[in-house]
């Protein structure tokens, strides 16, 4: 008997281990990408697609509708090729945000190594705030940023210090006056007692690493029982809205309950936060 005399095999099987293969060798992409990769037809790999999702196996980033393989699904299919976890865990919270419905989009910002925090989902799909190029992958400065400000304010001593440190050794320019003087304590200092997380007044416009349009932003600590994760804010056009406007829509108490649900659905999922610095 030869193989091809064996059972019958189930072509739909085949189709879908097809796209979750390319997704385990690509991570993400989009539905030209898989169509190009499988050779399957958009209404065959649509069906799969939705399939895989409900059965929890794939996920659909908010800001550009590309596909990746679930956080969930573990080791077992490479972990680079999987969602950040936060990314997955908030996107569904991401999109209830009344911020959203007022028109002002949220960036979720996870820390992915010592000093480095990265966006890892946003819910800047369309219209005027949405960036020249998709905000995923930027990196926001940890002293200049409402995302690295509000990290760090809301960190532990240990922890602040030890990414300070690793900043301080990068020896950037633009970093030296804030990690060579007592100006970063006492901006975090300001966070801490305001709740949140406030850009640099001239960080988008002098040192711009997104060429989008130019805007204000504010953000607050995603916090669970094991620390800290990460970073939700919240994003306006800065000519057209003030900081105060924002806030007296109750902004703020929607970035903390958002940021909260985030921090306990992680706790209920058994993810931790990240650990860079060594202890003891």
């Amino acid at each position: 008997m030869t193989d091809l005399e064996g059972p019958k095999r189930i072509r739909a099987l085949d189709r879908g281990l097809s796209v979750v293969e390319h997704l385990s060798n690509s991570g993400l992409s989009t539905l030209a990408d898989l169509r190009a990769a499988t050779g399957l037809s958009n209404a065959t790999l649509l069906r799969n697609l939705a399939t895989l999702q409900d059965r929890g196996w794939v996920r659909r980033n908010i800001v550009e509708g590309h596909y990746e393989l679930a956080h969930s699904l573990g080791e077992v299919l490479g972990a680079n090729a999987r969602a950040h976890p936060l990314a997955e865990i908030a996107a569904p919270i991401l999109l209830e945000m009344k911020g959203r419905q007022l028109g002002f989009p949220s960036d979720l910002c996870a820390l992915i190594g010592p000093g480095k925090m990265e966006i890892v989902e946003s819910t800047r799909i369309r219209g005027p705030m949405a960036p020249g190029r998709t905000s995923l992958g930027i990196r926001p400065s940890m002293l200049r940023s409402a995302h690295g400000r509000a990290f760090l304010a809301f960190s532990s001593r240990e922890v602040r210090d030890f990414h300070v440190q690793i900043i301080r050794l990068q020896d950037l320019k633009e970093n030296r006056p804030w990690v060579e003087a007592a100006r970063l304590d006492e901006e975090l200092e300001k966070t801490r007692q305001r709740g949140y997380g406030l850009r640099d007044a001239d960080y988008f416009l002098h040192y711009a690493f997104d060429p989008g349009p130019d805007i204000s932003a504010i953000a607050v600590p995603i916090l669970s029982r094991s620390g800290i994760h990460g970073t939700l804010s919240i994003l306006w056009l800065r000519e057209d809205t003030t900081l105060q406007e924002v806030l007296a829509l109750d902004s703020l108490n929607d970035m903390r309950k958002a940021a909260s649900r985030i921090g306990a659905a992680m706790d209920k999922h058994g993810i931790k936060a990240p650990v860079f610095a060594t202890t003891g």
